[in-house]
């Protein structure tokens, strides 16, 4: 009843998109050292803020009463968000789910008119990647107004009081994320591995409660392991070229850097490094992944990407099917863990287009089995999920 009042509501109501570009000027500090003991200076950029974009996908079996999805990412034209949308339209064509994106919004101010909007053109539900970690409670506060289930995806909760919240919410289906810190931490063996012995880190500002737990963990790791680190802390909606100038001016400054790490290469940050980086010996390594995944390994410098986690929105659309159609993984909302995928080589970068470049990772039958599948059974099957999982079954 409440799904077919909401599509009634929608039925009057229109609204007229306008998109504005705001752009904005930032400042940057010199960067300075960090070693085991000490704190980095700052970088800080701002960015043009893409404008905020909606576009639609109708599942291939979805009917007049089909359950409609709010999908609130950042972009959908970078590598991972672009995969990200691939993954998501196949599964939503097998559950006959029909999809509304919104993109561009990089604060809480902006991701709220995203959700209000979706409301009003009578979604069902909500996913999530939250943008502003602290806030997180504050949209789930308009999906419950509404009476709109909400799920979060790349994304867990750190702040305690926005955590505590959405735990205790019947509107929340839960959260699904990676373990970013031990992430972090393979990130600086790998240069190790490499001969890498001075690090440069190019950093965001805190406030994404995933790229603070991958900066975390590969500073604490640093430290602990008595390694000589520079940090570069960049708005958390730098552009590319503001990415690009950062790492310049990090490497400029402190010329024994040998290995980078980058906390984000979202809106095409790492493919600017990687062609930054063509004729030196700095090895980096990233989260997130290029265009081109094989030739960024072909160029040289990349020696490993930290990715696959397009995966998650799988999860967490199937978990929030479950919840809308009145069958709940778990009375109380979800908490899950997925692994990432981890490439070191044009090999594996072509195993990875080649199963998972259209998603090719589940069938049409394994994800309604996902569907009919309890809670222990479901993060199971995500427990398994890895590159070698897919090869070997697609095989």
């Amino acid at each position: 009843m409440k799904k077919k009042l909401r599509k009634l509501a929608a039925l009057g109501l229109s609204f007229i998109m306008i998109c504005s570009l705001l752009t904005a000027c930032g400042s940057t500090k010199a960067p300075e050292e960090n070693s085991a003991q000490g704190n980095g200076a700052e970088n800080s950029g701002n960015m043009e803020e893409e404008v905020s974009g909606e576009s639609a996908t109708k599942g291939e079996s979805a009917g007049d009463d089909a359950l409609t999805v709010g999908v609130v990412i950042w972009s959908t034209d970078d590598g991972l968000g672009a995969d990200s949308k691939k993954a998501l339209d196949a599964v939503a064509g097998e559950l006959g789910v029909n999809l509304i994106y919104r993109t561009g919004s990089y604060d809480a101010e902006n991701q709220t008119t995203d959700i209000e909007n979706l409301i009003a053109a009578g979604v069902d539900g909500i996913m999530c990647v939250v943008i502003v970690d602290t806030a997180t409670d504050e949209l789930l506060k308009v999906c419950e107004e509404a009476d709109v289930d909400y799920q979060v995806f790349f994304r867990n909760i750190m702040d305690e009081e926005a955590y505590n919240y959405c735990m205790a919410s019947d509107h929340f289906a839960g959260y699904i994320c990676e373990d970013e810190a031990a992430a972090g931490v393979d990130m600086v063996d790998e240069l190790i591995a490499q001969g890498c012995t001075t690090f440069g880190l190019i950093n965001r500002e805190a406030g994404n409660g995933v790229i603070d737990r991958r900066q975390q963990g590969t500073m604490e790791y640093l430290q602990e392991k008595g390694l000589t680190y520079y940090v570069s802390t960049n708005t958390s909606t730098a552009t590319a070229t503001e990415m690009v100038d950062a790492t310049d001016q990090l490497l400029a400054a402190y010329p024994d850097i040998d290995g980078l790490i980058l906390s984000s290469g979202s809106n095409g940050a790492i493919d600017a490094i990687i062609t930054d980086l063509e004729g030196t010996d700095i090895k980096l390594t990233s989260f997130d992944t290029p265009a081109d995944i094989e030739g960024a390994f072909q160029a040289g410098n990349l020696c490993m990407l930290t990715t696959g986690a397009q995966i998650d929105p799988v999860y967490a659309l199937i978990n929030l099917y479950c919840k809308m159609s009145g069958n709940p993984k778990s009375e109380t909302p979800t908490e899950y863990g997925s692994n990432y995928i981890y490439m070191k080589s044009a090999e594996d970068a072509q195993t990875y287009e080649k199963y998972f470049g259209e998603f090719n990772t589940y069938t049409a039958e394994e994800i309604k089995a996902m569907v009919d599948m309890d809670l222990d059974s479901f993060m199971n099957e995500m427990s398994n999920y890895s590159l070698e999982m897919v090869a070997d079954k697609m095989k």
